[in-house]
């Protein structure tokens, strides 16, 4: 049922409370006459909001349209519309209409929006589109633009004004004509939208405009190499290699999707949170450039191939050059398809002394069909008083593989201690690809030549008492971990399951202070991303790390294996989990002492004891 009949009511009120002012306007193009737009379908794009959420126009497949509006502060137009607009969300919200505010100006950062959000009041969220590429797929030119988009389709239905209230320097007591309040109401009542489009009242966009013509060799190589082919080369885990010209081309549709839609390059935490390491983001620059050169039909121009002339290297076969011991484990096997369970060996640690280990990398033979892997050591008998308690791995690991992650030493003051006698225990996770497949698995050792003075270890906080329930699309579970001695943060690395959405960390100081740590919006199961810090924090005694994590069990999650069903913890990728690691290290002492007697690791329902990964030489 449409709501077209109230429209003058819910306007006329919107209009009295409004006000007015002076406003900078003009008509989106040089006509001003209406014309139907072009039913195409709009492109897929993702983008975060004023507070760091993440939206993918696409995953919006419950609502029955979307209504995005062209934002900008400063402008009088948005400002004085902003009423009328947060009116027809509310009278919509029931029907299944979105709407999302998208701010291209150059000069608005999303500390400005958020500022902005507050003092109006207002809960729409603002889409922060740094790099003008969605405002330029929109070809949209002015600020106070509305457009409606069918989402059985994803065409524009509508795009103009909100209604004629807003003209060259003054406003109508009331509108007159209520066009994108009657274009809802036409869509929701599958009717032809009688306005299709109407002259749009706004402040022009500042769009950045093409100031030369891209190169294939000297602008878009650099990226590739910096960016992209350290998984998309030979051996890697990208599924293709960027290894010519003629590679690059045929696969350029889906690089623009993978890069509009934030898929590509594989690194979801937000930029405007922390500094990290090891950034494989695509910066505002590279993202226009890539995009503008696959519009501008990806051209070759002149001279040789440099991945041609320079290929990119292969896989590096041990990237820390050859380890002190190399463990291998058997042949697995795996069939072409299916979700397989997790696998387990037990492997005794051949080494005849107790060892203090710099390095430590796990490494498969067949990148594709390893999803992740964990080792975890159980100590001889008489050490098993210091053996950290792993928890299959949910309270920390000894050593971890996971697509696309850098093989890095620990901090070099710092190490593992593996004492003589010990049992390597590995947990490891293989996905099919399609026709039947094997790896051999190796883990390769660097030992320090005498004790470092800190110890390198991972702790967690895990929350095993999650549930979370049918077709929730943003349940949210917390879990908690305090430190009771100062240590060095090094890293973070969240892990969740298929439902995952969002992760963060924050950090609660003994001085009452509070610091987000990490924020990753768009989480993906499917890269298991250690993130590290570009500079390690200390940590002080008695800081609470409060992981916070946001799942979505409804049918919107594209990957979502069974929304109708009650989701709690377990090992299997259908059930979910909750773990926020840390990496970090500690001084180093020589008398026995557990990892649970530095750190609690606490559950959002129920309080729980856990070990933090700490040892000691004898």
């Amino acid at each position: 049922m449409s709501i077209s009949r109230t429209a003058l009511v819910i306007t006329a009120l919107v209009s009295a409370c409004a006000g007015g002012g002076i406003v900078y306007l003009g008509l989106r193009g040089a006509s001003t006459g209406i014309a139907d737009p072009p039913l195409l379908p709009v492109r897929d794009f993702a983008l975060l909001d004023q507070d760091g959420r993440f939206h993918q126009l696409y995953r919006l497949t419950k609502a029955k349209a979307v209504v995005l509006y062209i934002h900008g502060l400063g402008c009088t137009t948005v400002r004085d519309s902003l009423p009328a607009l947060k009116a027809l969300r509310a009278a919509y919200a029931k029907q299944g209409v979105e709407f999302m505010l998208i701010n291209a100006s150059p000069q608005d950062d999303r500390k400005a929006l958020k500022m902005e959000a507050a003092r109006l009041h207002l809960d729409i969220p603002i889409l922060k589109d740094e790099a003008q590429l969605v405002i330029q797929s929109l070809q949209a030119e002015r600020t106070g633009e509305a457009i409606l988009i069918d989402t059985k389709t994803w065409a524009i239905r509508y795009r103009g004004p909100i209604d004629d209230r807003m003209h060259y320097g003054s406003q109508r007591p009331a509108p007159t004509r209520h066009y994108l309040n009657d274009a809802l109401a036409a869509v929701l009542d599958k009717e032809t939208v009688t306005v299709a489009q109407a002259p749009v009242v706004g402040c022009v966009l500042n769009i950045e405009p093409h100031r030369r013509a891209l190169s294939y060799t000297g602008d878009v190589v650099p990226i590739l190499r910096h960016r992209c082919i350290n998984c998309h080369r030979a051996g890697g885990v990208g599924p293709w290699a960027m290894d010519r010209y003629e590679t690059l081309l045929g696969w350029s549709p889906m690089m623009r999707e993978v890069i509009m839609t934030k898929r590509m390059p594989p690194w979801q935490a937000d930029p405007a949170v922390g500094e990290l390491l090891v950034d494989r983001s695509l910066r505002t620059e590279e993202q226009k450039t890539l995009v503008r050169w696959i519009d501008d039909g990806a051209p070759r121009g002149d001279g040789a191939d440099p991945l041609v002339a320079q290929p990119p290297e292969g896989v590096q076969n041990w990237p820390l050059g050859e380890p002190d011991l190399v463990i291998k484990l058997p042949e697995q096997k795996l069939p072409a398809q299916g979700v397989l369970p997790y696998r387990w060996f037990k492997i005794p640690g051949p080494i005849d002394k107790d060892r203090w280990v710099r390095a430590v990398q796990l490494k498969p033979s067949n990148t594709a069909v390893m999803h992740h892997g964990f080792v975890m050591v159980q100590y001889p008998a008489r050490h098993k008083d210091r053996e950290p308690a792993w928890l299959e791995g949910r309270n920390g690991f000894f050593a971890a593989h996971v697509p696309g992650l850098d093989v890095q030493p620990m901090p070099e003051d710092s190490g593992q201690w593996l004492p003589a006698g010990s049992t390597l225990v590995f947990q490891i996770h293989y996905i099919t690809v399609g026709a039947p497949a094997s790896d051999r698995p190796v883990l390769g050792l660097y030992f320090h030549r005498a004790p470092p003075p800190r110890e390198y270890a991972v702790a967690s906080a895990s929350n095993r008492d999650l549930r979370i329930p049918p077709f929730a699309a943003n349940h949210i579970e917390t879990a908690e971990t305090t430190f009771s001695e100062r240590v060095m943060l090094y890293g973070l690395y969240p892990h969740m399951h298929y439902r995952g959405r969002h992760f963060d960390y924050v950090a609660h100081f003994p001085d009452g202070r509070s610091e987000r740590l990490l924020s990753v919006p768009n989480y993906s199961f499917g890269w298991q991303t250690l993130y590290r810090l570009k500079k390690p924090r200390e940590i002080p005694a008695g800081t609470r790390i409060v992981a916070r994590a946001e799942f979505d069990n409804s049918g919107q999650n594209p990957v979502n294996p069974d929304p109708a069903r009650e989701v709690r913890w377990g090992l299997d990728s259908d059930d979910e989990m909750l773990v926020g690691y840390l990496m970090y290290t500690r001084e180093r002492d020589d008398y026995p002492r557990r990892l649970n007697d530095m750190a609690s690791n606490a559950a959002e329902r129920r309080s729980v004891s856990h070990t933090n990964a700490r040892s000691r030489s004898p």
